[in-house]
């Protein structure tokens, strides 16, 4: 189990990009299936709240990972695609997309 990432567990998921995806980890490293894969995580997780994604989509970071000082957590979109978030100020800012899992597998 992943560890909680907010407090604020009953509160929608929001995610959001305000850092450029770090290279390696775009839009243009994903095939029309990750893209698929994406968009219906995007579409499940719009109506979850944080503790029910952390449920059933966190995985176990890595202490080792930060980004600009802060944790990096992992969320599956699929058994092998993993978007890569930090959390600042309540909102979970994607800074990876891994479709292939490259990192940390």
């Amino acid at each position: 189990m992943a560890k909680i990432l907010t407090n604020q567990r009953d509160v929608p998921f929001e995610l959001s990009f305000k850092y450029p995806l770090e290279k390696g980890y775009t839009f243009k490293e994903m095939s029309m299936k990750n893209i698929k894969e994406f968009q219906g995580f995007l579409d499940k997780v719009s109506r979850m709240t944080v503790q029910q994604v952390d449920n059933l989509y966190a995985r176990k970071p890595d202490t080792n990972d930060c980004y600009n000082g802060m944790q990096v957590y992992h969320y599956g979109v699929t058994e092998t695609f993993r978007i890569h978030v930090v959390l600042e100020a309540g909102y979970y800012k994607i800074i990876r997309l891994d479709p292939n899992h490259k990192i940390h597998n």
